[in-house]
């Protein structure tokens, strides 16, 4: 039996205060960002405004709390060194960046951002990255400047860079793989293998690093994320990001020098171009990909259009002149099928449409094309040698999966088919002429009311 949902709300409080607390304690006490004057990276924002993307809006007065304490207590006993007054302001700011980021996400998108959108992506920027380490730094500077144990700048400036660094590293990872737990596929594990063995060499090797070789590893990053997509680029970033940091940190890599204020900036500016044409290079893919996609298929049913059965039975075509074989395109149109958009709607229509899709989908073989042509005409694209046998077997198979009445809502209704089809052996045949003898194949038999007719193959 599992934990109350309470008892489960509680730990998982504990462990993001916990989470807090170790990133603190390795940041601020394990490397020189806790004292350069130079941008900070804060990896604990991304950690938080992740955990307050992601959860249900009345859990975050809890997870709140937790982030307040954890960061009270590392300010004041923890090796902060800060006194009770400032620590409270400070915690304060660590709780107001989430909550903020968080809420203009919501209202924004309504749900947590998927990162393989421009949309969405450039929102998470703007409300993750701008706006909340911006209120949060505002927070922080103004307040020790009010109790006078800090000036504002460069104070302000360093806060808002470190939290903005640590969102856009650490949140998109977390956000992608909370949301796709899928376990990874040996080809993403080996491109993130080769990506971290680049990136070690490029940032590690003094002499690489001279001649410019970490800027190698930007190009790099995109290819990845063009291939892999928003998951892949985020879980890159991270990586890449996590060396370039780490090796500033102790003072090792192509950004460390003489000059520590130089030298993080350009490290936060290599991170930011790494995040920034990573996740941008998987966005577009994605984008590129879907307009493709929608380009080829039915909208409404998901099936291949009319420019995608074409495409195939072209290349169909083609391949008898190889194997010496037969292709068939099925023909389908339902019958009456005007008579029930105008009784019920077309959004019963639509459903019906659906739905003889999905059961057309039961019948054919997976190699096999279904395509809808508009309207209710339907074609199947019946690839490989086939014998007239198999072709009204098929259509048999059809006939019998179209017949059950469909429900939808408080409506039932019954539909039938009429069907035809055309075998084609030559490969020179069009593709156009082909579809046109299954379509008037069909006709015949709409007209007639009998057995599937078939049109003689062109000589």
């Amino acid at each position: 039996m599992g934990l109350p949902r309470w008892m489960r709300l509680v730990l998982g409080a504990l462990a993001l205060g916990a989470t807090y607390a170790a990133i603190y304690r390795l940041v601020v006490l394990g490397s020189t960002f806790g004292a350069s004057a130079g941008a900070t990276f804060w990896p604990a924002s991304g950690v938080t405004v992740s955990v307050l993307i992601l959860r249900d809006r009345r859990e975050w007065p809890l997870f709140l709390l937790a982030i307040w304490i954890a960061d009270f207590l590392m300010d004041t006993h923890g090796g902060g060194g800060y006194s009770a007054r400032v620590s409270c302001g400070l915690a304060a700011a660590n709780c107001a960046e989430p909550l903020l980021a968080a809420t203009l996400l919501r209202r924004c998108l309504g749900a947590p951002p998927d990162l393989s959108s421009m949309r969405d992506l450039g929102i998470f920027y703007l409300a993750a990255a701008g706006c909340g380490p911006l209120l949060s730094a505002l927070i922080a500077s103004g307040w020790q400047a009010v109790l006078g144990t800090n000036a504002v700048w460069p104070y302000l400036g360093r806060w808002y860079i470190g939290d903005a660094l640590g969102v856009t590293v650490v949140a998109p990872a977390l956000l992608s793989w909370a949301q796709h737990l899928a376990r990874p596929h040996p080809r993403e594990a080996a491109a993130m293998l080769a990506l971290v063995s680049l990136a070690l060499l490029a940032l590690i090797e003094p002499s690489l690093a001279r001649d410019g070789l970490p800027f190698l590893v930007i190009p790099a990053l995109s290819l990845v994320s063009i291939r892999g997509g928003a998951r892949q680029a985020a879980t890159a970033v991270l990586l890449v990001g996590l060396i370039v940091e780490v090796l500033t940190a102790v003072d090792a890599g192509p950004f460390a020098g003489d000059d520590a204020f130089v030298g993080l900036v350009s490290a936060q500016l290599y991170v930011v171009a790494c995040s920034v044409s990573a996740l941008t290079a998987a966005a577009l893919m994605t984008g590129l990909l879907s307009r493709e996609l929608m380009a080829q298929h039915d909208s409404l049913t998901g099936l291949a259009n009319r420019r995608l059965l074409l495409s195939r039975t072209s290349v169909s075509l083609h391949g008898l002149a190889r194997s010496r074989g037969v292709l068939a395109l099925v023909f389908i149109d339902l019958d009456g099928f005007k008579a029930i958009n105008d009784t019920y709607g077309h959004g019963v229509g639509d459903h019906v449409l659906i739905e003889v899709a999905r059961r057309l989908r039961s019948v054919v073989r997976d190699h096999d094309t279904i395509a809808r042509l508009g309207g209710d005409e339907f074609v199947i694209l019946v690839d490989q040698p086939v014998e007239t046998d198999a072709v009204t077997a098929l259509i048999d198979r059809i006939e019998r999966v179209i017949e059950p009445p469909i429900h939808f809502a408080d409506v039932t209704v019954g539909v039938s088919a009429s069907v035809g089809y055309t075998l084609c052996t030559e490969h020179h045949e069009r593709p156009e002429e082909v579809l046109s003898r299954a379509d008037h194949a069909m006709y015949r038999v709409k007209r007639e009311r009998r057995r599937p007719a078939i049109v003689p193959v062109a000589e």
